[in-house]
């Protein structure tokens, strides 16, 4: 007879075996009943981890003093951009040199292609259908939810954020936990303005500040976010020489340098070993594979496989590369683990890295810009080391690594090689939710989201369907000509080409008049050209629709005063004010109509 010691919680339970492990008994025990748990063909691998743990060494575990805790995290970077990933254009040689002194992960995806909802994601270890921030500039991340930052606050650590753009500004409810919330300072003065986003030297002198005037004597949680190599891209110049005149790599490189910087502050103020850090990246980039320009509506690995290092204190690990899949929501139980007293992290969706992760693990994916914002389906999937479904009006199926681009589309609606996946989907959206108000989220918050190229800022009482909700609506990947034709008018108005991009816009909406992004983007082109009846009707047939926003309200104000409908343009002047309070577009506006 054999006894084996299973912590579960903060109790310790044993269980006798005979001769063989009691699986079932054993799963009960290490998985709490709200955990998302792995199918029963992964579960037997998980607890052979589990027993084979228990003769592990302490490498990699908490000591008995206090650490602190960094997490640095880049926006848009994808893994084939690094060094240590494997590139040879040698621009990130600081986060090589830090490489060499971490865990390399190098399966790990992101939960969605978008910055807000990845970011809650790590930050609370729950998948976005369980955290409800679904898009960018839409939800807040409800009060109840149990971050980070909150428990590293009450086991006494000093809290600082510094984040560099207002896609994660505390409106949005990441600044939970946080003593110090640090974020772009400004607002939109009006439709068509490119702000609020902050370079990262800005940053990394934000955080070092923080650094010198903390308490010493304290551990710390610190996050520092660095959002650089998102579009548009417009590194420095020696940066863009570096990278051989490509504007992303540029700012990949750029964005390298000054995590090279905040490293060595933090490393001479503290000490990498009483320090852990874990460098990760929200989403990749497109950059035209799969059709798509830039990221937000598909979930392809294009943009959802991203860079996961971590360097613990005691140095364990090196150096050394892990290839199982991981996530970003295991970002928090593998972080909280190292608080002296919050470490628990029983109903979470991620995994402690520092413990076996099973072979056959699953991991969630979703994007809902498209649905939100296009009239396009939505798009959920699920992916382990096998192959990924994605569920969509017209589903995908992808067997790795046979097809590691994902080229091959192998869906058929009687396979049942993808029943696991839509099973897995039907019992993560079974799990319990945190309760989303959306009277909560910052109406100039969302407003300045759409200053920095995101179309998360659609209408706020659309209700995102389950993952496996059929749809009438075109799947997001059939859209593809849909997509290229909107960012090819975009770069056309860019260019100062606005005549022949107005009419491309124009062909977009004709051919889809859901594309309430498309309508947005067209009227405020023919605002700023002086055709202000159409942009007119346009407008005032997306308020027909159900739609608002305030960039509708101030080019309807602006066309209808224009047109000499002055009531009408008062109407729509203070409308603009109720998202934007005291904007200078609006307010100025409504004194000319009022003053007529």
């Amino acid at each position: 007879m054999e006894r084996i010691v299973v912590r579960c919680g903060k109790a310790e339970r044993r269980l006798l075996v005979h001769g063989k492990i009691r699986w079932g008994k054993l799963r009960a025990m290490v998985l709490p009943a709200t955990q998302h748990a792995p199918r029963r063909s992964a579960w037997r691998s998980f607890a052979l981890g589990v027993v084979s743990a228990l003769t592990l060494g302490a490498c990699g575990n908490p000591t008995s003093e206090p650490v602190s805790i960094v997490l640095i995290t880049l926006d848009t970077t994808n893994p084939e951009a690094l060094d240590s990933y494997g590139s040879d254009r040698g621009i990130t040689p600081r986060l090589q040199a830090f490489a060499q002194q971490a865990i390399t992960f190098d399966n790990a995806r992101s939960v969605a292609p978008l910055t807000l909802p990845a970011h809650a994601s790590m930050l609370t270890g729950l998948v976005p259908l369980r955290h409800g921030v679904r898009d960018n500039g839409l939800w807040a991340l409800p009060a109840e939810a149990d971050t980070l930052a909150e428990r590293a606050q009450s086991d006494g650590y000093q809290t600082g954020a510094f984040v560099s753009a207002i896609v994660l500004a505390d409106s949005y409810g990441l600044a939970q936990g946080f003593e110090t919330f640090d974020q772009p300072e400004g607002r939109m003065q009006g439709a068509g303005e490119h702000m609020l986003e902050r370079s990262a030297s800005e940053v990394t002198a934000a955080a070092q500040r923080w650094l010198t005037k903390r308490d010493p004597e304290r551990p710390f949680f610190l996050w520092v976010h660095y959002f650089d190599p998102h579009a548009p891209y417009a590194p420095p110049k020696d940066a863009l020489q570096q990278a051989g005149g490509n504007a992303y790599l540029g700012e990949v490189a750029y964005m390298d340098r000054e995590i090279g910087f905040l490293l060595d502050a933090l490393d001479g103020e503290v000490g990498r070993e009483n320090m852990l850090v874990c460098v990760v990246a929200d989403h990749g980039e497109s950059l035209g594979r799969h059709q798509e320009p830039t990221h937000s509506v598909f979930c392809y690995d294009a943009t959802m496989r991203v860079p996961l290092l971590l360097r613990l204190p005691d140095g364990h690990g090196a150096g050394t590369r892990r290839t199982e899949l991981t996530s970003v929501v295991d970002v928090f139980p593998t972080l909280a683990r190292w608080l002296p007293e919050s470490r628990e992290t029983p109903g979470v969706d991620g995994f402690d890295l520092m413990q076996p992760i099973p072979a056959d693990r699953g991991v969630y994916m979703e994007s809902y810009c498209g649905f939100l914002n296009y009239g396009w389906s939505g798009l959920a999937g699920w992916a382990d080391a096998q192959g990924k479904y994605l569920h969509s009006a017209a589903p995908e199926w992808f067997v790795f690594p046979d097809d590691p681009e994902e080229a091959q589309n192998l869906y058929e609606p009687q396979s049942k090689a993808v029943r696991p996946y839509q099973l897995a989907l039907r019992e993560l959206a079974a799990l319990p939710r945190l309760q989303v108000d959306t009277e909560s989220t910052d109406a100039d918050a969302s407003a300045r989201m759409r200053a920095v190229g995101y179309a998360g800022a659609g209408s706020m009482d659309a209700i995102v369907p389950e993952p496996l909700d059929a749809s009438d609506r075109p799947a997001p990947h059939q859209r593809v000509g849909e997509l290229q034709r909107f960012y090819q008018a975009a770069i056309l108005a860019g260019v100062g080409k606005r005549t022949p991009a107005i009419e491309q816009m124009r062909e977009v909406l004709r051919e889809n008049p859901l594309n309430i992004y498309a309508a947005d983007v067209l009227a405020g082109w023919l605002v700023e050209e002086g055709s202000f009846e159409e942009a007119r009707k346009i407008l005032l047939g997306l308020l027909e629709q159900g739609h608002d926003r305030y960039t509708f309200r101030l080019q309807l104000g602006t066309s209808c005063e224009q047109l000499g409908m002055r009531e009408q343009a008062e109407r729509h002047f203070r409308a603009a004010l109720e998202f934007l309070p005291g904007d200078a577009y609006a307010t100025a506006g409504l004194q000319r109509v009022q003053s007529e």
